[in-house]
């Protein structure tokens, strides 16, 4: 019964992280973003990981049922929750393998899962060649989390290092 629910799992996750250039409740400013005025330090905290961000960002209700929604003027942040109970051998897998079927199960070309500091993460970019998606994966001790920052690709050079910065310093139970 177990690996009938994981195409149905990864599927509903697929689109969960497709939608997720849709969802921002607030628009993404269109003017170029200063990455030395983002806001101060702000800890935001559920389901089981904690975010570091800025107090520009407010945490939103999600109407698809996401773990973790949070939006700025600038940014919005999607994270996504797997339980292993949900597999059988998911809490064996290792975030580069996640992430990977990922990837697989939502079709993407040419994508493939990079390592930087210890973290594992691709970025996708939108069919519409506006917003970009960098997705970060995190092992806890029952669940996979894939956080999602969402941004303009006009504001992807002033954000990248600040996103990095952010999925380092975010940590799960």
């Amino acid at each position: 019964m177990k690996k009938a629910l994981l195409p149905a799992l990864l599927l509903t996750l697929c689109l969960l992280m497709s939608s997720c250039f849709l969802v921002v409740s607030r628009p993404v400013q269109s003017v170029p973003v200063d990455p030395q005025n983002l806001g101060e330090a702000k800890t935001f905290s559920k389901a089981g990981i904690t975010l570091q961000l800025t107090d520009r960002f407010e945490e939103e209700v999600s109407q698809l049922g996401y773990d973790g929604y949070y939006t700025s003027d600038f940014c919005g942040v999607v994270v996504i929750r797997e339980l292993f109970s949900a597999e059988e051998g998911l809490s064996e897998k290792t975030p580069e393998a996640y992430l990977q079927a990922v990837i697989d199960h939502n079709g993407h070309q040419n994508i493939r899962p990079r390592q930087a500091d210890g973290l594992w993460f691709y970025v996708n970019y939108n069919n519409s060649a506006v917003r970009c998606v960098y997705s970060y994966a995190y092992k806890g001790s029952d669940a996979f989390y894939v956080v999602q920052y969402i941004l303009n690709q006009t504001d992807e050079d002033a954000l990248r290092t600040t996103i990095h910065s952010w999925a380092l310093a975010t940590s799960v139970s």
